[in-house]
C-alpha cells in the first residue's frame, strides 16, 4: 500500500513537472518578438544632490525586480551614504513602472544614456565625473553602458555578470535580448530548454550555469567589452550567490581586463559566505572607498587640468 502511494505520488510529480516544462516551451515558442514593445524608450529618473556645490554623478540601476530601487524607502540609507560622501545620485528605473516597459525586454540603452547626458548638463553636476553602478541585472547594465559610452568614467557592479543574458521575463521565454543599443539587440546568452526544470524549481544559479556551459559560443559573443571602459572598475560578488555565479563571472571580467592590459584601476571583492544580495546590502562603504580613491580624485583632477 505504502509503495503504491509513493508510486502514484512520483507519477503525479512527473506529470506536474512535464506540464510546467511544456507550458514554458509553449510560452517561448508562441512569443512574438516582432511585436512593438509598449512604452519602449521610456525611462524613470530621480536626481538626489545638493545644488549648492558641484558634485560627481553616480548613476544607479536596480535589477530584475524592476522599479526604481534607489528611490524606495528601504534604500534611503544606502543612497544617503553616497550623498554624504559628496556624490550626486541619479536613480534610474527602466522597466516595471507606470509608463515604462512592463518587462526587462530589449530595454533601450540609448534612452537611458540620454537621461545621463541630461543630468551631466546641469550646472551643479561635474560633467567630467560620471560613474555607473548597479546590482544584478543592473550591474550587467552598468558594465554594458560604461563599455559603450566613453564619457562614463567608472563602473561598480554588485553581483554582476561578464556577459549579457537573455531577458529574464517568463513571458518572453527567456529568448530575447535584455538590452538594445542603436536599435539593435545586445548579443545575449539564452536560457536553454535544458535549464527550464532548474528555473521552475527555483535553482536559478544552476540554470545560469547550464546556459553558460551549453552556450559557450553565445557567451563568447555576448561577453561585455569591459576593456573599453574609460575608468576604474569595481566588482563585488557573493561567494555563495544563489541567483547566478557572480563570483565566477566577475573573475572572468578581471581576467578579460588583465588580458587586455586595462589601463585603469580594477578590483574584485568577494563577500565570504555572501549570497546574491550581500554585495548590495553590505558593501556600499567599500564601493565609496574605491570611488573616492580611483574615481573622484582622478576625474576631478582631470577637470581642473582642463579648466587651467
Amino acid at each position: 500500500m505504502f509503495i503504491s502511494v509513493l508510486k502514484w505520488m512520483a507519477i503525479a510529480v512527473l506529470v506536474l513537472v512535464a506540464s510546467a516544462v511544456g507550458y514554458a516551451l509553449f510560452v517561448q515558442l508562441s512569443f512574438d518578438s516582432t511585436k512593438p514593445i509598449e512604452n519602449y524608450g521610456n525611462v524613470d529618473t530621480a536626481l538626489f544632490t545638493d545644488k549648492s556645490q558641484t558634485r560627481p554623478l553616480l548613476v544607479y540601476f536596480g535589477g530584475s525586480e524592476g522599479g526604481n530601487s534607489m528611490t524606495k524607502p528601504s534604500n534611503v540609507s544606502e543612497r544617503n551614504q553616497y550623498l554624504d560622501a559628496g556624490y550626486a545620485v541619479l536613480a534610474v528605473g527602466y522597466f516595471k513602472m507606470p509608463g515604462l516597459p512592463e518587462e526587462l525586454d530589449r530595454i533601450s540603452l540609448d534612452a537611458i544614456y540620454e537621461k545621463v547626458t541630461e543630468a551631466q548638463q546641469l550646472p551643479f553636476i561635474n560633467s567630467q565625473c560620471v560613474a555607473v553602478m548597479g546590482g544584478s541585472k543592473g550591474a550587467e547594465l552598468a558594465l554594458l553602458l560604461a563599455s559603450l559610452y566613453p564619457d562614463i568614467n567608472g563602473a561598480v557592479a554588485f553581483a554582476g555578470s561578464h556577459v549579457s543574458f537573455a531577458s529574464p521575463s517568463f513571458r518572453t521565454g527567456a529568448s530575447t535580448a535584455s538590452f538594445q543599443h542603436n536599435g539593435r539587440d545586445i548579443p545575449f546568452v539564452q536560457i536553454p530548454n535544458g535549464a527550464i526544470p532548474s528555473m521552475l524549481t527555483g535553482d536559478f544559479r544552476e540554470a545560469h550555469n547550464i546556459a553558460l556551459e551549453q552556450g559557450a559560443q553565445e557567451a563568447a559573443n555576448a561577453a561585455i567589452r569591459v576593456e573599453n571602459i574609460k575608468g576604474a572598475v569595481l566588482l563585488v560578488s557573493g561567494e555563495n550567490d544563489h541567483v547566478w555565479p557572480s563570483a565566477e563571472m566577475s573573475d572572468k571580467v578581471i581576467k578579460r581586463l588583465k588580458e587586455n592590459k586595462f589601463a585603469y584601476p580594477y578590483e574584485h571583492i568577494v563577500a565570504p559566505g555572501g549570497n546574491h544580495f550581500t554585495p548590495q546590502s553590505d558593501y556600499h562603504d567599500r564601493a565609496i572607498a574605491f570611488l573616492n580613491k580611483h574615481f573622484k580624485t582622478t576625474c576631478q583632477s582631470e577637470t581642473n587640468e582642463k579648466k587651467a
